[in-house]
């Protein structure tokens, strides 16, 4: 009596296991999360033509951005030294540095230990499809020279950006889904109001998800440069800092760098880690990019999103030009990136605490679950193949 309670104590925990190995896994991939993070976590920017000016504790200006700074946000600098914000003054943020980022060691491909499960556990975007996924949370974005203003609502001129870039795209062969669903006013809610388009267009299970922006600060300067013997403005990625993603999206934003720094040498600003969500919690593989500012060209900007395609067409292995990752023989497509190995240890972790409950449970005792593994492996095991070669008999027999 005393046995049979264990054994269906123990298949009680081996059942509850499974229930929530398979509800971290396999929901994500059929029911997007819909709940709204706290308000906090959707981030604001600034308003007033004003802007936010970085420096290290030297004095020497660092970075320019019209997005809120805060104390902890860090970033990747064009030559990839990487602080952290100390202090914030007013508009004036003071920032330590914390080293160089080798951007090649950073972002190595791991050996695919995902093959060792079942397809159909896998989170979604783990097995990407040859699909981006684009869309635009601040849709009344405008370019002040081309456009005339530096807001449209319902019609910015990002929208035309983000055709020259999934129009590059297509013609390196991959598959796009850009929603051009307007998302006006440009505040805080916008990014709540765009999470739906976001979980919209992940239902498609796209190998990315892009949303377009530019940045607000009033030197075009800022984001000039000659890059590939093109005049374009630079492209800054922004990583939320306030979801479970974070690493998984920062190793992506990191091989984006280190695949443009070897194709297309200065055309990412840098990488922003933010305080704020971004709606970056739906997606391991989600990027935010400021492709120049208001007071730039748009053709400038086209121009840098063209070059911006060809290099995510390579980092994710995609389309009909599928290249190499630097650090590593094959594309991010067809290998994990850093932060999946959280869900890898995971998915072990689960499974060896269940099965290890269950047999100790049902034995009683740790020398009983010893015993049963062993006899599991020898007798158990012996007799299934025994009864194997008995069901290949022929039927006269």
């Amino acid at each position: 009596m005393r046995n049979n309670w264990r054994i269906s104590l123990g298949i009680w925990v081996l059942v509850l296991g499974i229930t929530i190995l398979v509800g971290g896994l396999v929901g994500p991939e059929t029911k997007p999360v819909i709940d709204m993070p706290d308000l906090d976590f959707f981030p604001d920017e600034v308003s007033d033509g004003r802007y936010f000016t970085v420096e290290d504790e030297n004095g020497r200006e660092l970075d320019k951005t019209a997005r809120f700074v805060y104390v902890g946000d860090e970033f990747i600098t064009q030559d990839n030294y990487h602080y952290r914000v100390k202090r914030v003054d007013d508009r004036r943020a003071v920032a330590e540095l914390l080293g160089r980022v080798d951007l090649v060691s950073a972002t190595e491909d791991v050996q695919p230990v995902w093959s060792l499960v079942s397809s159909k556990l896998l989170p979604v975007q783990n097995q990407p499809r040859n699909l981006l996924a684009v869309y635009n949370t601040h849709s009344a974005e405008s370019y002040v020279p081309t456009d005339g203003s530096d807001s449209i609502p319902g019609g910015g001129g990002i929208f035309k950006v983000g055709d020259v870039f999934t129009a590059k795209l297509q013609e390196l062969g991959v598959d796009v889904a850009y929603d051009k669903t307007p998302h006006e006013p440009h505040d805080a809610n916008a990014y709540k109001r765009s999470r739906r388009t976001a979980i919209q267009l992940l239902s498609r299970g796209p190998a990315a998800i892009i949303d377009i922006h530019r940045d607000g600060v009033p030197d075009p300067d800022f984001y000039t440069a000659k890059i590939s013997n093109r005049d374009a403005t630079q492209i800054r990625l922004v990583v939320g800092r306030q979801n479970q993603n974070m690493q998984a999206n920062l190793d992506f934003a990191k091989r984006i760098k280190a695949q443009a720094d070897q194709i297309h040498p200065g055309l990412i600003k840098g990488i922003f880690m933010a305080r704020g969500n971004y709606n970056q919690d739906l997606s391991p593989r989600s990027i935010l990019i400021e492709v120049g500012t208001h007071t730039n060209k748009r053709e400038m900007a086209q121009e840098g999103a063209a070059l911006f395609a060809d290099v995510i067409t390579q980092v994710m292995g995609l389309g009909g030009r599928a290249g190499v990752t630097p650090g590593g023989p094959g594309p991010v497509g067809a290998t994990r990136i850093g932060g999946d190995w959280f869900g890898v240890l995971w998915v072990l972790g689960i499974l060896l605490v269940g099965g290890g409950a269950f047999l100790l449970i049902s034995t009683g005792s740790w020398q009983g679950a010893v015993d049963k593994l062993r006899q599991f492996s020898t007798k158990e095991w012996a007799n299934a193949l025994r009864r194997r070669k008995g069901d290949k008999k022929p039927d006269n027999q």
